[in-house]
């Protein structure tokens, strides 16, 4: 392969590895984002819980004062519509967003991988480039010493 055409593919390989960066650092930012929204989602169904542990706390509190059945069963219900309506749409959530941070987290590390390879190659190659050039460099030398020889030669009989 030909000096020329080494350099030619050595430009291409750093291009694809700008663009690979470019999406490696893409993908860190949305594992950075999705941790956020992971977080978010989490304190929501902090504040969820509070906000039903307090509503069933109003409600027993309201035993003491005297209940009726029919009460006492309506208040089980709102707080079971409680659970139900936020509480599990909440849990779901987090559970959604964390496998989404988990599929996000092995996307980056696949692509840092990829990354670390690419880098290594490119070394590779630079270091080959180098050389080859460096042996050009050398023969170029060598053949520029040879056709001065001769002419040195001829220079000094005259």
């Amino acid at each position: 392969m030909k000096t020329s055409d080494m350099r030619s593919l050595q430009a291409l390989r750093k291009l694809r590895e700008q663009r690979a960066s470019s999406q490696l650092v893409a993908q860190q930012r949305r594992c950075r984002q999705t941790n956020v929204a992971l977080d978010d989602a989490k304190e929501n169904l902090r504040l969820h819980r509070e906000a039903l542990a307090r509503e069933a706390e109003r409600i027993y509190g309201s035993i003491s004062e005297g209940m009726s059945i029919s009460d006492w069963r309506m208040a089980q219900e709102h707080l079971e519509e409680l659970y139900e309506g936020g509480q599990r749409k909440l849990e779901v959530s987090v559970s959604e967003v964390a496998r989404t941070l988990e599929i996000h987290e092995h996307e980056r590390e696949v692509f840092r991988v990829a990354h670390v390879a690419r880098q290594r190659r490119a070394q590779a190659c630079d270091t080959l480039l180098e050389g080859r050039e460096r042996v050009e460099r050398l023969v170029d030398e060598h053949r520029l010493e040879a056709d001065e020889i001769p002419r040195a030669a001829i220079g000094g009989r005259a």
